[in-house]
């Protein structure tokens, strides 16, 4: 192999002879710019599948039916340290059984860069032997590899067989070969000059005869780019072509591995949602039901010519996993032309964020590049801006709008199927709501959980915690729903019998106690949220006390919020004013939302009594002075309702307790005795935080667990051994 970039190459079949290969040795030559590599090589091929598309569409062209893709899977091709690119020794080859070149098309037709095939007589727009509608037209994708490589090796060998004497008089039979190497850095070196053109090295295979067509491109010397998994590359190429032939394989191989096991690339296969297909061709157009949709065409008019388009679009299963299986495929030749989700639509029709996660298909035009060439050079999009590529547009875009909401039924209806599978939904109620006196209930509970898994976003009705809130809420409304049915319909029934009642009663019950279940599940959930919040180092008295102010039953399971109580609102504010005008301290009660007011304690009334909360924060010891504060509320507390003049006040409050929620104390004197004394009399308690959050968590876990076994008792009536129902 002539040349200074020189690679071993594998030994001919035959020797050929010397002095006839020189003599009819094609000087392999090339014009082409520094820009012109630049451009349509290193910047639009960037990706190692990119490039392979490349070579393969060109195997595919040459009427091949195997082509074998050897390459380091999951491998980076160079390493890159301190700046500098280290190439690792690897080869990515791509070998065809197709027709191959001579040395003579290696000159005439490889060598040339940006050649018209389709308008070249000597080769056309089909394939000489498959016929097959050939995928390149620009002649530009033989660059393609230099987007991650420097060197690029082409053997082939076509043409007619041959039969030809060496020198030492042995007659030899075969294809023609061409063997010659690219490198990027002496392509980019030659000059501007219209006479310049870049010498290729020559091979050692090259004149030489092989016994079999075909082509063999192999890379060299990579930049820093990465070859990814067969699985993906897999995908990847697979996209990228949208043909369906028997006489059409591509196959994949690790040459990192011992023993490479080929890999044969499937279809792109994209599992898609019954009933929301719509196949396009045959000249018409069929709805995901089948039947023909007479509204739309399979392609469109322009400037009184129709434009055939073929394929199908639909709703995938799933969302979007990754960029390939994202909208719609577009090819051409079938070869990817594009890939749109919408067709550029814009924002604000039926099924729109559907449409933008779920909308799927192949499309085929082959009249994209037939006249004028609408395609980018990278295959990534369309020129939207020509006039037919608009008018293609429009199509595309009433085809998204027509899908958005045919799509729209199974669309809800398979989120649905999700939700009740997720939360097994229909076994959950039939558990709840056992026997045939329960079934009204059941049907009801069914009813407002479908509702609610229609209304709901795919990944919800995929969350089994999201499903099972919307389950529980489903349960507990179900028996209202019911018992408000149940009195409607005998409002309307003057004769119904007295017996009625019963069935009303036992509903009623399974409506209260459905709803209570609930509400102490809910309070065990904030319960356990705050043992995980209450020793954080940002916790402050001011929070807490807000928190006990709006949930009481925190410190005694029986509290219930206050809402609207005047009495309770006005006693604060009389009770303020008599403590400034007796101690001269301003007391803050009721701005809990307001942060730079520390409220004093929670004020509160429950059960007919004043409640005084005082609540310090977890670990912390209460003073000599926090003790002399409390003292002076209770004193004053006592004094205020004792008072003649706030005697309408005892009417509505006839005592008050301190609740004081505190870990440790650290107190001495009276102090302690006063602390001692109102304990033994029952006028304050004390709680510690883990004895206050653990009682009120066991009483409300025993209230649900109590209230199910309840339900469930009320739910499938017994006989109790006395002869009376539970």
């Amino acid at each position: 192999m002539s040349g200074p970039n020189t690679v071993p190459a594998q030994t001919p079949t035959t020797q050929p002879d010397l002095a006839a290969q020189a003599d009819g040795r094609i000087d392999y030559s090339m014009r082409i710019s520094r820009l012109t590599v630049d451009k349509l090589g290193v910047k639009l091929y960037d990706r190692a599948s990119a490039v392979l598309a490349e070579l393969i569409a060109n195997a595919y062209d040459a009427d091949a039916g195997h082509v074998t893709v050897a390459a380091p899977m999951s491998q980076y091709l160079a390493s890159r340290a301190g700046g500098q690119l280290t190439d690792k020794g690897f080869t990515i080859s791509v070998k065809d059984d197709g027709v191959g070149m001579t040395p003579q098309q290696v000159q005439d037709f490889f060598l040339v860069v940006g050649s018209e095939r389709r308008t070249d007589e000597r080769r056309g727009a089909t394939s000489k032997e498959r016929g097959r509608k050939v995928m390149g037209r620009k002649g530009v994708g033989k660059l393609a590899p230099f987007g991650i490589c420097k060197t690029i090796e082409v053997l082939s060998a076509g043409g007619d067989p041959i039969t030809r004497t060496s020198s030492s008089g042995q007659v030899e039979q075969g294809y023609l070969t061409s063997h010659i190497l690219l490198h990027y850095d002496g392509i980019v070196a030659v000059g501007e000059e219209p006479d310049e053109r870049y010498l290729p090295d020559r091979g050692d295979l090259d004149n030489s005869l092989t016994p079999e067509r075909g082509t063999t491109i192999t890379l060299r010397n990579f930049n820093y780019r990465r070859v990814p998994p067969l699985e993906t590359l897999d995908r990847q190429i697979a996209q990228r072509f949208g043909i369906r032939s028997q006489d059409w394989e591509v196959l994949l191989k690790d040459n990192t591995a011992a023993s490479p096991r080929p890999h044969v690339v499937g279809q792109f296969a994209i599992d898609v949602m019954p009933n929301t297909r719509m196949s396009f061709g045959s000249g018409q157009v069929l709805s995901p039901d089948g039947t023909p949709n007479e509204d739309l065409r399979p392609g469109f008019d322009h400037n009184g010519k129709f434009y055939d388009v073929t394929g199908w679009v639909a709703y995938s299963k799933e969302p979007y996993k990754d960029d390939l299986m994202a909208g719609v495929r577009i090819y051409c030749h079938g070869k990817i032309a594009a890939q749109t989700s919408i067709f550029n639509r814009g924002a604000g029709f039926t099924g729109e964020h559907n449409v933008r996660s779920y909308l799927v298909g192949e499309l085929h035009a082959n009249w994209l590049d037939e006249q004028e060439d609408l395609i980018q050079t990278d295959r990534r999009d369309i020129l939207w801006s020509d006039d037919l590529a608009t008018a293609f547009q429009d199509w595309g875009q009433r085809i998204v709008q027509v899908v958005g909401t045919l799509a729209r039924d199974p669309m809800r209806k398979a989120t649905l199927q999700m939700f009740l599978e997720t939360g097994h939904v229909e076994e959950r109620i039939e558990q709840t709501f056992p026997g045939d006196e329960q079934k009204e209930i059941r049907d009801h509970a069914l009813e407002i959980a479908r509702t609610f898994g229609r209304a709901m976003s795919r990944p919800e009705a995929q969350d089994a915690t999201v499903v099972e809130d919307f389950l529980d809420l489903s349960i507990t409304l179900a028996p209202h729903i019911t018992l408000d049915d149940m009195m409607r319909r005998a409002a309307d029934e003057a004769d119904a019998p007295v017996g009625v009642l019963s069935t009303f009663l036992r509903t009623a019950r399974l409506a209260e106690l459905s709803s209570f279940g609930r509400i102490a599940k809910e309070r065990l959930a904030v319960i356990e949220r705050l043992e995980e919040i209450k020793d954080q180092p940002d916790a402050v008295e001011n929070d807490l006390q807000t928190l006990i102010e709006e949930a009481p039953w925190l410190i005694n399971p029986e509290w219930a919020p206050v809402t609207s109580n005047q009495w309770l609102a006005t006693l604060r504010t009389e009770f303020g004013k008599y403590y400034e005008s007796v101690t001269g301290e301003k007391l803050q009660l009721t701005e809990f939302n307001d942060p730079e007011k520390r409220p004093d304690f929670v004020l509160t009334s429950q059960q007919g009594r004043v409640q005084i909360v005082e609540i310090k924060k977890p670990k912390h010891a209460l003073t000599n002075d926090e003790m002399e504060r409390i003292v002076s509320y209770h004193d004053n507390m006592r004094a205020f309702l004792d008072d003649d003049g706030n005697a309408a006040f005892r009417e509505h409050f006839s005592d008050f307790h301190i609740t004081l929620v505190c870990d440790e104390l650290a107190l001495h004197g009276s102090h302690q005795h006063a602390h001692d004394g109102w304990l033994a009399s029952n006028r304050m308690t004390r709680l510690t935080w883990s004895a206050f959050l653990g009682k009120t968590r066991q009483m409300h876990r025993d209230f649900r667990e109590e209230a199910d076994r309840q339900r469930q008792l009320l739910a499938s009536p017994e006989d109790d051994g006395e002869g009376k129902e539970p």
